[in-house]
């Protein structure tokens, strides 16, 4: 006899991120990327798939340590 494996009984709602944190953690991406011009796209995107990053950690979607950070968002290596 085969083992049956457990099933999630209803589906974890995604919960997506409003314009206003978009707004804001695009805001702090740009300050911390040194307030260049021409990445307001790029931080915008950014900021939002880093959101829905932690609302899925929020709702236990995710295992710590488990996901690469996006290279957008990592830090440029000081030498």
């Amino acid at each position: 006899m085969k083992p049956t494996l457990p099933t999630d009984p209803a589906p974890h709602p995604v919960t997506e991120p409003t314009e206003s944190e978009i707004q804001k953690q695009a805001y702090h991406l740009w300050i911390e990327g040194g307030c260049l011009e021409g990445v307001e796209l790029d931080n915008w995107l950014a900021a939002k798939t880093l959101l829905r990053h932690r609302h899925g950690h929020a709702r236990g979607h995710a295992v710590r340590g488990t996901h690469a950070t996006p290279p957008t968002l990592r830090t440029p290596a000081k030498t």
